[in-house]
């Protein structure tokens, strides 16, 4: 048996073929049904993010039970096989292994070494457990999986430094004021920047956030999706003295935060610092503002500058983790290749057990023993000397599977009986 997986990401297809692929937990129970239906898969799992759809198949046979799956997804998303085909990637034996390893690592992801996606993962093995799709092979590969992100997670910094114009800002706000419990924000503008960072500042429990924006909807609806308030657009000037930072990205064409306003705000402060962080093209906030004392501007160039060196970092620490990863690939394989014995030690013990009872019944009737309590104490002593006979060659023979090397038969009897020479 071996693993193979058939998936598609941010690399290889738009957003419009992910929706469609994506599936909802109340589409899992029927897809698993569909897939274990097959005789031929053993096991399953789904993946299902934003940025990926993955299935996880154990089969004999990767290429027919591939195409089974693709059948069904195809189904499912209502699109042609062969079209679909166009999006999708497939990975087999020590490669779907390894990628399976990358993803959850985070070294697979949009944003590299992103931390969602381990969740996601973790996720993913749930619900196979609960529908159905988990055996032996998927239990272990989650194990494995598991134990190697944590190594990858905890000996290299692949998870640190942000790589996202939205989450550096919100960092640097953090070096400035330190904890952000205490600091109120304001949102100028409701975009995908401007809620990414808002949701950045949720997680870094910030003390209140404002949003205010032209279009006084979005506003409201961005307001929602982070608990906080809507501050109307024609009062955010008169207000600025209440926030300690300021993110703004528009679609403005002249400056809504000038030299002035920010004095004006100052004055009100006691000279409590102010942190502007413009992620705006054009910018919404006037560089002058940094002549201020107490307050510190930022626009995209100097976000991008700091992503750039953190990307590049984190890059570095990419080809640390792939050493891990590929430890994380022995450690499963060695799991799989001792699994190959288990057949070899039921076949050899049955031998005995067999032995056993053809001795036993042999020697009780030749010495015409019937009484049931004796024949139980002669099973027992047989079994009692089976098992420590036993113990060691088939300890010795589970334990030697993956080391590799080749002896004669004298020597394989002294491995393992343990034999002296």
């Amino acid at each position: 048996m071996q693993l193979a997986v058939l998936g598609l990401n941010h690399n290889s297809a738009p957003i419009e073929v992910r929706e469609k692929l994506a599936v909802d937990g109340e589409e899992l129970a029927g897809i698993y049904t569909e897939i274990m239906h097959n005789d031929r898969i053993y096991e399953a799992m789904i993946v299902s993010t934003c940025n990926r759809v993955e299935y996880y198949i154990v089969t004999d046979d990767f290429l027919c039970n591939i195409e089974s799956v693709l059948e069904i997804v195809s189904g499912h998303c209502d699109m042609d096989r062969m079209e679909l085909r166009k999006y999708t990637y497939i990975h087999c034996g020590e490669d779907s292994v390894k990628h399976i390893f990358r993803v959850a690592s985070g070294l697979d992801s949009l944003v590299m070494g992103e931390p969602q996606i381990f969740g996601q993962i973790k996720d993913g093995f749930e619900a196979s457990r609960e529908y159905g799709g988990a055996g032996t092979f998927i239990r272990k590969l989650e194990e494995h999986t598991i134990k190697t992100t944590k190594k990858v997670r905890t000996h290299t910094g692949i998870g640190e430094n942000p790589v996202s114009v939205s989450y550096a800002a919100v960092e640097l706000a953090s070096k400035i004021f330190g904890s952000l419990k205490k600091q109120k924000a304001l949102i100028v503008g409701a975009g995908e920047m401007c809620e990414l960072a808002a949701k950045h500042l949720v997680t870094s429990d910030i003390g209140g956030i404002s949003v205010t924006n032209r279009t006084i909807a979005k506003a409201e609806s961005l307001a929602s999706e982070v608990n906080g308030d809507v501050l109307p657009f024609d009062k955010y000037r008169e207000k600025l003295e209440d926030y300690d930072i300021v993110i703004s990205s528009t679609g403005a064409t002249e400056l809504l935060v000038t030299k002035d306003d920010v004095k004006t705000a100052m004055g009100g402060r006691k000279k409590r610092p102010m942190f502007f962080i413009d992620i705006a093209v054009p910018r919404d906030i006037d560089p002058d503002i940094n002549e201020i004392e107490n307050v510190y501007v930022y626009d995209i160039d100097d976000l991008k500058a700091v992503v750039d060196a953190n990307r590049k970092q984190r890059e570095k620490e990419a080809v640390k983790a792939e050493e891990y990863i590929e430890y994380g690939i022995e450690g499963f394989y060695g799991w799989l290749e001792s699994m190959k014995i288990i057949p070899v030690i039921k076949s050899f013990r049955q031998s005995f057990e067999e032995l056993k009872e053809v001795e036993l019944n042999r020697f009780a009737s030749k010495n015409k023993v019937t009484d049931k309590d004796e024949l139980a104490k002669m099973e027992h002593l047989l079994n009692s000397y089976m098992n420590k006979v036993l113990h060691t060659p088939l300890s010795n023979l589970k334990n030697k599977t993956n080391s590799g090397g080749k002896y004669t038969l004298d020597e394989a009897m002294k491995i393992l009986f343990e034999l002296e020479d």
